[in-house]
């Protein structure tokens, strides 16, 4: 029963701290969709109720990385940083992986927003390993995949920018977030675009269109009606840009009916309107496209004139309207107008680079100072770390000292003595090295005159050869002479099979002595033959390689000389040599 009851509470203690994730999980995405929408006071409250008041520091990190964001929209870089810095504090005092991870995802916004390469693809390696390895933390990871999605596409670092789009959206389908996945498949959208506008295939226009269109689907189950809101806002200027990339002509009424259901919720709600100057450059360029010249300038001019008023505007947007309506008087031949607000783009994108590099300039100047502000209190720690341990070093080194004194004392002696045996041994060593040097003398001179005798025994082998084959010779000239004076003598048959004998056996005796000088002259005949040698064969090849020429072999044989010469052609035929190869010359250079 005792076991039961363990059993029961710990299945209540892991539900408990599930739903403690989902509900912290939850409370974050709450947060990420004030944030998203600009509800900036309703995710201050939500940060502090939430996480920064909880007694937990895991909760405390999550807060503060958060408040970082908060300020972050605010645009005050010194809170922002200060944040941060009470982050990862809090993190380390805490020693949790998670916590350190949760610093690093918070450093990630903060170094893109910095452009910090470097600093960014340290932290975000760092924190997606740890992340990686609970499911729950997709809401996280989402984020993380899209911030380096974006520092590639800032950087024009086009490898693995589609892995990273395709993470994203995988992170955010798991996590479940709507926006999350909304956004992700935007900037999908987005990235196909750019491809399309690169190659110009048409399938990236396809991968674009169905991005955007499948968005929507997310967009509409978004709780929040402002961040719905907002998120709609995107999908109806996102669809109405596809829809013109696609096919300006065929569905220009369609892009114009998107475009103005933006512009409805743009200027209905407070928080959308930086939207609407931007919508209003779309419909200008719908109706341009329709040769609707004066609705066209009149949705030009009204983007300008709202671009101008709005300072929280991207520059990005309003250079673009401002340089579209430079770009509309110059195609309609009005040169002075278009001259004039070409002027006025310029002097946007001066103003806003140097805007930009004040931002920055400023932004770097609090990151390096926060920087060089650690950077002094761990010198100072590290510094009194050192006078601690010097302290100890001192007393370490006097007590080392004596005991080295000693331990020299014993090394010297030992070395003596190892200097005599090693004395000793090379001595040993030196006799053994002289009598190895001896011994190999010795055996090179054996080997020497091994060589010398089998080089003399070759000699004398061949000229055991030749003079059997000049006996061969004279034999066979005493045995056709002695044929001449027989005649039809009784006796012919007895001595011609005596004399056959005897050329048998003086072949034998010739065959057994090649084998001896040059034992692979019979293997290498047959090696080569293209197909099987007779006896009379080996026999032609012998007297050949004894150098010997058709009026001897035929002398010898008892053979015709044309059927030496036919015999000889067979010969070459079945060792496989041309017309023009010599059989002699083949045959004296098996055995080189």
């Amino acid at each position: 029963m005792n076991y039961f009851v363990k059993f029961l509470i710990l299945i209540y203690v892991a539900l408990g701290i599930g739903n403690c994730f989902a509900q912290k999980n939850k409370e974050q995405e709450q947060i990420f969709s004030y944030l998203y929408s600009q509800q900036g006071e309703k995710a201050k409250n939500l940060i502090y109720s939430k996480f920064l008041n909880s007694p937990s520091s895991s909760d405390q990190v999550i807060g503060y990385v958060y408040l970082a964001e908060y300020y972050s929209l605010m645009d005050d870089e010194k809170k922002k940083r200060e944040a941060l810095e009470l982050a990862k504090k809090t993190a380390k005092e805490s020693g949790k992986p998670i916590d350190l991870a949760y610093v690093d995802f918070g450093y990630s916004n903060y170094y893109l927003k910095l452009n910090k390469n470097d600093l960014f693809i340290k932290v975000f390696n760092s924190s997606v390993k740890k992340f990686e390895k609970s499911p729950e933390n997709s809401f996280i990871l989402a984020q993380l995949y899209s911030n380096m999605a974006k520092i590639k596409a800032k950087n024009m670092l086009e490898k693995d920018l589609e892995k990273d789009h395709f993470k994203t959206k995988q992170y955010a389908l798991q996590s479940g977030n709507q926006i999350l996945i909304a956004a992700s498949m935007n900037n999908l959208g987005y990235f196909y675009i750019g491809k399309y506008n690169l190659t110009e295939n048409r399938k990236f226009l396809d991968s674009a269109y169905s991005n955007f269109k499948k968005s929507y689907d997310y967009v509409s189950l978004i709780k929040d009606v402002i961040s719905r809101n907002k998120a709609l806002t995107i999908y109806y200027i996102n669809f109405a840009s596809i829809l013109r990339e696609m096919d300006a002509s065929s569905r220009q009424k369609e892009q114009l009916e998107y475009s103005l259901k933006a512009l409805n919720l743009a200027t209905k709600y407070k928080n959308l309107s930086s939207f609407v100057p931007a919508i209003y450059n779309t419909i200008g360029n719908i109706y341009k496209d329709r040769h609707e010249l004066h609705a066209a300038e009149t949705y030009f001019i009204k983007a300008h004139e709202l671009a101008k008023k709005d300072d929280k505007l991207f520059a990005a947007v309003r250079i673009q309207i401002t340089n579209n309506l430079s770009v509309f008087y110059e195609d309609n031949k009005n040169f002075e107008k278009a001259l004039y607000y070409q002027k006025e783009a310029a002097d946007l994108i001066k103003k806003e680079g140097q805007k930009q590099f004040d931002n920055n300039t400023k932004s770097l100047e609090i990151f390096y100072d926060t920087e060089q502000k650690n950077m002094q209190i761990k010198e100072l720690a590290e510094r009194e770390k050192s006078y601690a341990w010097q302290r100890i070093l001192y007393v370490g080194i006097i007590i080392l000292s004596c005991f080295l004194i000693v331990v020299l004392i014993f090394v010297l002696n030992y070395r003596q003595k190892i200097n005599r045996q090693k004395n000793s041994l090379l001595e040993a060593e030196k006799k053994q090295t002289e009598l190895v040097l001896q011994i190999e003398k010795e055996e090179k001179a054996h080997l020497e005159a091994e060589q010398e005798l089998m080089k003399l025994k070759q000699e004398q082998l061949q000229k055991q050869m030749l003079v059997t084959s000049i006996q061969l010779n004279r034999k066979n000239d005493f045995l056709k002479e002695l044929k001449d004076k027989l005649g039809n003598d009784p006796v012919h048959l007895e001595k011609a099979l005596k004399e056959e004998q005897l050329t048998d056996s003086e072949f034998l005796e010739i065959q057994n002595l090649i084998m001896e000088v040059h034992p692979n002259f019979y293997n290498r005949i047959n090696e080569v033959s293209k197909s099987k040698l007779t006896n009379l064969d080996l026999k032609y090849a012998t007297y050949i390689y004894l150098n010997l020429d058709n009026l001897q072999i035929s002398n010898i044989l008892k053979a015709d000389p044309n059927t030496v010469r036919i015999t000889k052609y067979r010969l070459k035929q079945k060792l496989g040599l041309k017309k023009e190869d010599d059989l002699h010359q083949f045959i004296q250079n098996l055995t080189k």
